[in-house]
C-alpha cells in the first residue's frame, strides 16, 4: 500500500514537473502534412490511427511497450512517462518501474531518419541545401538548447514528402529503434546494482539488441498484431542507425568547437561495434539479413554525404 502510494506520488511529481508537449498545439501542420503526401500520392497515413493518437495520447507507445513487456516476460507494473527532458530514464521506485521517455530525442530521431532518407532520395542541390539546415539548425537547438523547433516548416515538409517505401522505412526505423530504447532503459531498471559505466551500459545496449531481434523473429512467425507490424527483417540495424545519429551529432559538435567527451559511457563508435560483434550469436540463421544491410547502408552513405558537406562548409566558414 505504502509503495503504491510513493510510487504515484513520484510520478505525479514528475508530471507535475516536467513539461510536456502539447498534442494538439501541432495539430494543425500534422495535418498539413497530411494533406500533402495525399496530394503526392504517397499513401502511407492511416487516418484512423491518426485520429486516434489525439484522442488517445501515447496510444502506439503504450502498445508497444505491452509488448516488449511480454516479450521480456516482466509482468511487474511499468509507468511509462513521456516527458520533454534531457534524458531517457528508468527506476524502480516503491516496486514499480518507472519509465521516462525524452520527447526531444523522438522528435530528434525522426528528424534525422527523413532528413537521412531525404538526401538518399534526392541529391539535387536545393533539397540538400534544405536537409543540412535541417540537420544544423536541429542540432544546435535540439541537442544544444534542447528546444524544439525547425528552421522553416515548409522547407521541413518539402524535405519529407519522400516516397512510400522510404517513409515506411523511416517510421519502421523509429518505432525499432524506439524500442530498443525502452530495452536499454528498462535492463538499467532491472538491474539496479550493474554499475560499471561503459562496460554496463554496452550490456544495456546487448539486451536491448537481444529484445529487438526476438521481435523480429516474432512478426517473422505471425506473432505480433498487425496493427503493431514495425519488427520487419530489414529492420535488424535499426540501432546501429541510432548511435550514426549520435555520431554524426559528434562530428557536427566538434567542428563547432565543443568536442563530445565520453568518460564513463561508450562512444557511438563502440555501440556499433558491440551490436555487429553479436551477429555470431544473436542474429539467428533464419533471418534474411540482406534488405537490412541495404537500409543501413543508405542511412551510412548519406550519413557520410552530410559529414563531408560539414566539414567542407565549416572549413570554409561557410556555415
Amino acid at each position: 500500500e505504502h509503495n503504491m502510494k510513493k510510487t504515484s506520488d513520484l510520478s505525479d511529481h514528475i508530471k507535475r514537473t516536467m513539461p510536456k508537449r502539447d498534442i494538439q498545439e501541432g495539430r494543425e501542420s500534422v495535418q498539413m502534412f497530411v494533406e500533402m503526401l495525399k496530394h503526392h500520392k504517397i499513401d502511407v497515413v492511416d487516418d484512423e490511427v491518426l485520429n486516434r493518437t489525439y484522442e488517445t495520447e501515447d496510444y502506439v507507445d503504450e502498445k508497444i511497450l505491452s509488448l516488449i513487456l511480454e516479450t521480456l516476460k516482466i509482468d511487474e507494473p511499468i509507468q511509462y512517462i513521456p516527458r520533454y527532458m534531457r534524458s531517457m530514464n528508468a527506476f524502480q521506485a516503491g516496486g514499480t518501474t518507472v519509465v521516462v521517455v525524452d520527447e526531444l530525442l523522438e522528435y530528434t530521431l525522426l528528424s534525422f531518419l527523413f532528413t537521412m532518407y531525404s538526401l538518399e532520395n534526392d541529391r539535387g542541390e536545393e533539397n540538400v541545401i534544405r536537409c543540412m539546415k535541417n540537420f544544423y539548425v536541429l542540432e544546435d537547438l535540439q541537442n544544444g538548447r534542447r528546444e524544439i523547433g525547425t528552421h522553416n516548416e515548409k522547407q521541413l515538409y518539402e524535405m519529407s514528402v519522400l516516397p512510400k517505401n522510404l517513409m515506411n522505412t523511416a517510421i519502421d526505423n523509429y518505432w525499432t529503434i524506439w524500442t530498443f530504447l525502452m530495452g536499454h532503459e528498462l535492463y538499467h531498471a532491472i538491474h539496479p546494482d550493474d554499475r560499471e559505466g561503459k562496460a554496463t551500459e554496452l550490456r544495456a545496449d546487448q539486451y536491448a539488441y537481444r529484445l529487438l531481434i526476438k521481435l523480429i523473429m516474432k512478426q517473422k512467425n505471425n506473432e505480433i498484431p498487425k496493427e503493431l507490424e514495425v519488427f520487419w527483417e530489414d529492420q535488424y540495424l535499426s540501432p546501429v542507425i541510432l548511435f550514426e545519429m549520435f555520431r554524426l551529432f559528434d562530428v557536427y559538435a566538434e567542428l563547432r568547437g565543443r568536442p563530445a567527451v565520453y568518460r564513463d559511457h561508450p562512444t557511438p563508435q563502440e555501440r556499433q561495434e558491440n551490436i555487429f560483434s553479436m551477429f555470431k550469436d544473436d542474429v539467428p540463421e533464419e533471418m534474411n539479413t540482406e534488405e537490412g544491410n541495404r537500409v543501413l547502408n543508405l542511412v551510412l552513405n548519406s550519413s557520410e554525404y552530410a559529414e563531408d558537406w560539414l566539414r567542407y562548409k565549416i572549413s570554409k566558414g561557410k556555415l
